[in-house]
């Protein structure tokens, strides 16, 4: 235990590492300090006012909501033959005062130093056929949706600064995608990105240079309690960031001024051929230009919500932005989508059935010892002492 004035520690840390996290800790907290770029955020604030309008209340419209998310665990299991880990994917819909939900899975096991991110982006085309089954139920009057709700992004990367390889995962990418924004169109179903995680810094396009921040802590800054921000649709406020970033953010860190500039054409060329849909050959693609990027405060949060809104089906923005703002708690985004990642979390303790059940049927379907120890040994833990994070639940 360490006693420093107010502050108690109450594990054990040796002297060195102790002494390292109070210098780090003094140095972070000195970059943290905002007195420097508050007059930056004034000066911005000035700039976007005419921009900034109030959260309307519309907390007495009703439309019919599907959220969608997936999850899965934070480790996975790394056994001698591969990682594996479970992928889980569904959604939760308002409809009419009723819940619809429904939720599926996948079992991943591979053997490869990319799995951390193979995983991210198959959770993220899974949701994405997710929404693609829930459009073909409205096309057939099965459901009725007015909108759909996503954890994160509309788009998947490198979309939309690149069209996706054509290997690999990623080759999927394009495919769901064009497939999703079609469908949505043919629908008239409008389809909103909730993101969470925000590095972007697209508020620079209007600052007129590389503002030391992220856009999340931004307008937590520029707005008030129940107000929003439109920053344009992608189509228009992509190719302005490329040139801030490039020509100011990225030789501030360095680079050489040909380099940036050859970036930046580059950079532009690839959105162009994103947003004409590759010469035409793609119809849906084209599409992520017309997202608009939207921020806003509830009247109960300190912290901003940035939203993708491609509105497909009319609804308005004004009206969305209320509706959500409405719903959103005090984590700082809307109800369905609290509750939508609740319905589909994974505990990391399921992988160990999945080990079970793997052992049980691989073993089973052999005859040959050798062979059947084999199996045995490609799925041990590569690291037994850590076997207590994935023990199997009791009762």
């Amino acid at each position: 235990m360490f006693n420093n004035e107010d502050l108690t520690i109450d594990l054990w840390v040796d002297p060195p590492l102790l002494n390292a996290l109070f210098e780090d800790a003094r140095s972070i907290a000195n970059k943290l300090n905002l007195t420097s770029v508050m007059s930056e955020i004034n000066d911005l604030k000035a700039k976007i006012s005419s921009r900034v309008r109030p959260v309307p209340n519309v907390s007495g419209s009703r439309y019919f909501t599907y959220a969608i998310d997936s999850s899965f665990p934070s480790s996975p299991l790394e056994l001698v033959g591969g990682v594996l880990t479970v992928v889980a994917y569904g959604y939760v819909g308002q409809v009419g005062g009723k819940s619809d939900r429904y939720v599926t899975g996948d079992i991943v096991y591979e053997d490869t130093s990319e799995i951390n991110r193979s995983i991210e982006v198959l959770s993220k085309i899974r949701e994405r056929e997710m929404v693609i089954r829930l459009l073909k139920d409205k096309l057939q009057g099965r459901k009725n949706i007015d909108l759909i709700i996503l954890d994160g992004e509309i788009y998947i990367h490198p979309l939309p600064y690149n069209l996706p390889a054509y290997e690999g995962v990623r080759r999927k990418v394009e495919d769901v995608l064009e497939r999703l924004l079609n469908l949505a169109e043919k629908s008239g179903t409008t389809i909103i990105g909730v993101v969470k995680r925000v590095r972007s810094r697209y508020f620079s396009v209007y600052a007129g240079h590389c503002l030391p921040i992220n856009d999340k802590l931004t307008a937590s800054l520029i707005l008030n309690k129940g107000e929003y921000i439109s920053l344009g649709n992608y189509g228009s406020l992509l190719p302005q960031w490329l040139q801030v970033n490039y020509m100011d953010c990225e030789i501030k860190k360095g680079m050489s001024k040909e380099e940036a500039e050859r970036r930046l054409n580059e950079g532009i060329e690839n959105l162009r051929r994103v947003f004409n849909g590759d010469g035409g050959r793609l119809s849906g693609i084209p599409k992520i230009a017309d997202v608009e990027l939207i921020f806003y405060k509830s009247p109960i949060t300190t912290v901003a919500t940035k939203l993708e809104v491609l509105d497909l089906g009319g609804v308005g923005v004004p009206n969305i932005v209320g509706y959500l703002s409405s719903q959103t708690t005090n984590t700082g985004y809307p109800y369905l989508l609290d509750l939508v990642d609740t319905y589909v979390r994974v505990d990391s303790r399921l992988l160990d059935y999945v080990k079970t059940l793997l052992t049980r049927y691989a073993g089973s379907s052999v005859s040959d010892d050798n062979v059947r120890e084999l199996i045995n040994t490609l799925l041990q833990l590569t690291n037994p002492q850590k076997a207590y994070l994935y023990r199997q639940m009791e009762g």
